[in-house]
């Protein structure tokens, strides 16, 4: 890396990161379109998975939550929640803030474009290579295993590989986490990434919001999806992705997005329906 790319990424360390990526929600439909996925073509990865998850050293929260649950409904469940524990232990011994997100500038000043903020990707690779060392201590490969499933759902999310710098915003707008706008006109004002991680999102019951996503997911996901071929090659494709579409949630009212709740400019209908659909 060049040298003004080494002294960006040092002060990209002192600007707080985004908060998170998709809503409880979106997370717990992740889990649940793996569970769904590997029941149609691996029963035995969902025994594997559920092995592994015996050694987590944070099983208590699982289980206070699984209790009175049997059988593949217990399964469903635990992989909705595997998949946002590294969120439901924020500021915890277990938090690795930097590794939710790895954004690159996709708005603004693209010169600085190659600097890329955030850990995810050594997060995935991390994780991925303990779950593969089978000597590995269970505990990390449990801990492993939440994490892998949490960086993938993060890293769908646009805002969680994209950034913008421009005059408004010369350190980072943090993925929109600075960043005021409205989704209708009659709206409370909500940042720019925060209406991003509930783009998917249904009002009331978790569950049952998480199922309606995963159901509409499961309309629209072609079948070859089902398998990913090499992990590594699959991650950085779907990060690709991630960062163009990024480029799409900054344009029009995205792009004017204030520094000022009270002048939050109002999302077009239509922004609003596309949020939503990639989402």
């Amino acid at each position: 890396m060049s040298r003004i790319g080494w002294c960006l990424s040092l002060l990209f360390l002192t600007v707080a990161a985004p908060a998170q990526a998709w809503s409880t929600q979106g997370h717990m439909a992740t889990g649940l379109i793996a569970y769904d996925l590997l029941e149609q073509s691996d029963l035995a990865a969902i025994e594997a998975v559920v092995a592994v998850m015996q050694k987590h050293p944070d099983r208590a929260r699982f289980d206070s939550v699984l209790t009175g649950v049997d059988g593949t409904d217990r399964q469903r469940r635990l992989f909705e929640l595997i998949a946002r524990w590294p969120d439901d232990i924020r500021h915890t011994r277990y938090d690795h803030k930097h590794w939710h997100h790895q954004l690159r500038v996709v708005a603004g000043w693209r010169l600085f474009g190659g600097v890329r903020l955030g850990r995810a990707d050594h997060a995935f690779k991390r994780s991925l290579a303990l779950l593969r060392d089978a000597k590995a201590d269970p505990a990390q490969r449990a801990i492993a295993l939440c994490w892998l499933f949490h960086v993938i759902g993060d890293m769908h999310q646009p805002l969680h590989a994209g950034h913008r710098m421009d005059a408004r915003f010369p350190l980072t707008d943090r993925a929109g986490t600075i960043g005021w706008v409205r989704r209708a006109p009659d709206a409370s004002a909500e940042t720019l990434h925060h209406f991003w991680d509930s783009a998917a999102g249904f009002p009331g019951d978790d569950w049952a919001g998480a199922d309606r996503i995963a159901a509409i997911a499961r309309t629209r996901l072609p079948p070859e999806q089902a398998s990913v071929g090499d992990p590594l090659l699959a991650y950085r494709d779907w990060v690709r992705e991630s960062e163009q579409l990024a480029s799409l949630a900054y344009r029009g009212a995205g792009f004017d997005e204030s520094r000022r709740s009270a002048t939050a400019p109002t999302l077009a209908p239509n922004y609003v329906a596309n949020a939503r659909m990639v989402a």
